[in-house]
């Protein structure tokens, strides 16, 4: 009798596949930009990134084109390669879009599961108190992280996807501005209430809490604007 073949579905199994170039230096461009090493409407050279990191400009080109989709830079025919600026036009529309999701999110995990959200929620707040305690210059990571936190708890990947592309445009603003230690500590202040609304089962006032806070960063972004006019560089 002939054995009897081994049936695999082969379709459950998952294949990891190893970082192609282009995306270990999208990954890296990227965090230049965002962590403004990169300054916004910057010139990047194709060049100058293949001959510092012994790379052929092909994978260089690759990485560019999908820091593009990400919004992250600009390719213009004939003149080069540039990051990314905010006008205000821009900056208004972009935090609209992030008041929309994240009170969506807010409003999924509060189906999903209450406590798990504040759970959570609690772990980034005590994460923000201890860098505002010992490292000030650490609060942009644990402001950001409980942010992703919220997202994180709607559960939907779709929106969790989406987020992660988006934001990499706000948090580069955020990390260009000169934040003092009471801005900081002001948004951890917001942090505060939102999730004590939520713990006294205030979810209206969370939302409309959040949703001012978001707002935040246009505020900011209209006080540089001022400054700038006031104070103008040359």
């Amino acid at each position: 009798m002939p054995a009897d073949k081994l049936i695999i579905d082969w379709s459950s199994k998952n294949i990891l596949r190893p970082q192609s170039l282009s995306s270990i230096l999208a990954d890296h461009i990227r965090d230049l930009i965002v962590n403004c090493q990169i300054a916004p409407g910057a010139l990047i050279s194709e060049n100058d990134i293949a001959t510092q990191l012994n790379v052929s400009r092909t994978p260089v080109r690759a990485a560019l084109q999908k820091l593009e989709m990400e919004r992250l830079v600009q390719i213009i025919p004939q003149r080069g390669t540039f990051v990314f600026s905010f006008n205000e036009r821009e900056m208004r529309e972009t935090c609209e879009m992030r008041q929309i999701l994240e009170s969506g999110a807010l409003k999924l995990a509060l189906q999903h599961d209450r406590q798990a959200l504040i759970a959570r929620l609690n772990e980034q707040l005590a994460r923000g108190r201890d860098a505002l305690q010992n490292a000030p210059e650490t609060y942009r990571e644990t402001d950001a992280a409980f942010h992703m936190a919220l997202i994180e708890a709607s559960q939907n990947s779709e929106l969790v996807g989406f987020y992660k592309t988006s934001i990499n445009r706000i948090r580069a603003f955020l990390n260009h501005l000169t934040r003092t230690p009471d801005e900081f500590q002001g948004s951890q202040n917001d942090h505060e209430a939102i999730v004590a609304r939520l713990t006294n089962y205030e979810d209206e006032q969370a939302l409309e809490l959040l949703h001012w806070h978001l707002g935040g960063i246009m505020r900011m972004f209209q006080r540089s604007v001022a400054d700038t006019d006031v104070n103008p560089r040359g």
